[in-house]
């Protein structure tokens, strides 16, 4: 017992002593579902993000898969991810380039009118800086959609979103940030649902990511619209 409480104390204290950096930055956010057939989906992401202070942008998000629906509730999908960071310092630009594999198991289901939604995600990550850099990370996203001015079938209307989602990395740790976990990311957001294919949103999202040697804590503002044909 001990030993477990100096274990838990020391991963406390190891992100304690990190510098706590804070960041304010805004996120463009599309996803598109389009059906295939009845059991295939195609899926794509496209995702822009600011540097601090909305400077300039810093990141361009590309996903995309194929999915395959078991039923109306659960669904499992194979993609690949283009993930490119710029950084600007004072005498230069610094450009990472991540290309990523991925798998997935969606399972979503309805509580009365609010439409809840847990997924799994694991990524293989090929990160290039000098030379390429592998890890595996695994994700948990549970999110949930509450009608508040809506119809009946929550077709049409107002509601508010509540979303998190928890990072850890499963393999090569050291090559990220030397941690098991790796970021959590919480949101809440009000949206308007136009019709069953059209949904867009603007939320609060908090971000925490510990590095090596600094903790940053990122308050981003996003605008997300979300389209199923």
């Amino acid at each position: 017992m001990k030993k477990l409480i100096a274990l838990i104390a020391g991963l406390i204290m190891s992100h304690t002593c990190l510098a706590q950096l804070t960041e304010n930055m805004g996120w463009l956010f599309i996803t598109h579902q389009q059906k295939l057939s009845k059991k295939l989906d195609l899926l794509a992401d496209v995702q822009l993000r600011s540097a601090n202070q909305f400077d300039y942008l810093t990141t361009l998000l590309l996903r995309t898969g194929v999915s395959y629906n078991f039923d109306k509730k659960h669904s499992a999908a194979l993609g690949y991810a283009y993930k490119g960071d710029w950084e600007q310092n004072p005498d230069n630009t610094q450009y990472t380039l991540e290309n990523r594999l991925f798998e997935q198991y969606i399972y979503q289901f309805k509580l009365s009118q609010i439409e809840v939604m847990l997924r799994a995600r694991l990524e293989q990550r090929f990160v290039k800086e000098e030379n390429v850099q592998f890890s595996q990370r695994a994700r948990g996203f549970v999110s949930a959609q509450i009608p508040l001015i809506a119809d009946a079938d929550f077709n049409r209307g107002l509601y508010t979103g509540i979303q998190n989602e928890i990072f850890v990395n499963v393999q090569h740790q050291q090559r990220v940030n030397n941690n098991f976990f790796d970021q959590n990311r919480s949101m809440v957001s009000i949206g308007y649902r136009w019709s069953k294919h059209i949904d867009s949103e603007l939320g609060y999202l908090f971000w925490y990511q510990p590095e090596k040697e600094n903790a940053y804590r990122r308050n981003v503002i996003q605008l997300m619209f979300t389209t199923k044909f």
